[in-house]
């Protein structure tokens, strides 16, 4: 048997940017990976901290490129493009990756040889690497990542080089959910599948885009997401069906990312679109959630 098959090449890229505090963290959780065949590509998007530097002294065995500023997914386009691995994956350069990731999601896609994407369970840790908890990610459902609108993959997530020359990278113009809009094409072409285990850290910091305001372009981008999702001919049955919901979910989001952002009648309208479209959705979990972190009073410095 090709020795290929039984240890396929991983590519991992880290796209960074002024990320100087943590991307050596994120370089070596990459490096003491117990799985011998990965590669490394870290793209460097044009810093201006000491993140060059740091990447030009660090020892380790890793493929370094950098480029003029042109944002996350350009970096990972880029990378992606050079990698030569028949699984590929990303890693943010605030985030890690546990040791044994690679290997169990590795086994994992082995015996699944339908999915086309595998994610891990992850922690979460502060910005001195403190754990603050772990969570569990949902079994994978076509449902639940399209109808409710729910980025299942979070770190550490792999998928197949095959299906990636399919669906293409990441959209460039997309600043906030890039990694949505890919995974609703990513699953047109198999499932998704779940490893049961904690194999990343996903860092939550000040600096993070995540938990940061933003402008009015950015938090449209779940409409902009969906619509392109529902301008793609071919699509199931079941995706067709679910459309109202994936569209009311979509605007809630958008709803919070506006009102999270201070744009209070823009996160009023976005809600009465979304309960208009599907009125379960007003009242789920995910909008009270909404509600209390848009509202919940802010901490003092």
């Amino acid at each position: 048997m090709d020795a290929s098959n039984i240890m396929p090449k991983v590519s991992i890229i880290i796209p960074t940017y002024n990320t100087g505090r943590y991307v050596l963290d994120a370089i070596d959780s990459v490096l003491q990976q117990t799985y011998p065949n990965v590669e490394l590509i870290v793209v460097d998007d044009g810093s201006t901290d000491d993140t060059a530097a740091l990447l030009e002294q660090h020892p380790g065995n890793f493929i370094r490129y950098r480029q003029v500023n042109a944002g996350q997914s350009a970096a990972m386009n880029f990378g992606w493009q050079q990698s030569s691995g028949e699984l590929l994956g990303y890693l943010s350069a605030d985030d890690r990756l546990h040791p044994r990731a690679v290997e169990a999601i590795v086994a994992t896609m082995a015996k699944e040889p339908e999915a086309v994407l595998a994610y891990p369970d992850f922690c979460v840790i502060d910005e001195d690497s403190k754990h603050v908890r772990t969570v569990q990610t949902p079994d994978y459902e076509e449902r639940l990542l399209i109808a409710n609108f729910q980025c299942l993959p979070g770190p550490g997530a792999l998928f197949r080089r095959s299906v990636w020359d399919k669906v293409g990278g990441w959209n460039t113009g997309l600043r906030n959910i890039p990694d949505m809009d890919f995974f609703l094409r990513l699953c047109q072409y198999g499932p998704f599948t779940r490893v049961a285990e904690p194999l990343a850290d996903f860092r939550i910091h000040s600096g993070s885009t995540t938990y940061n305001p933003c402008n009015a372009e950015r938090s449209d981008e779940p409409l902009k997401v969906i619509n392109s999702l529902y301008q793609t001919s071919g699509l199931s049955p079941s995706i067709l069906g679910w459309k109202r919901k994936a569209v009311a979910n979509a605007h809630m989001l958008s709803g919070f990312m506006h009102g999270f952002s201070g744009r209070y009648a823009m996160f009023v309208i976005r809600m009465g679109k979304a309960a208009l479209l599907d009125p379960p959705s007003i009242l789920s979990r995910k909008m009270v959630s909404y509600v209390l972190t848009i509202f919940r009073p802010k901490s003092k410095a």
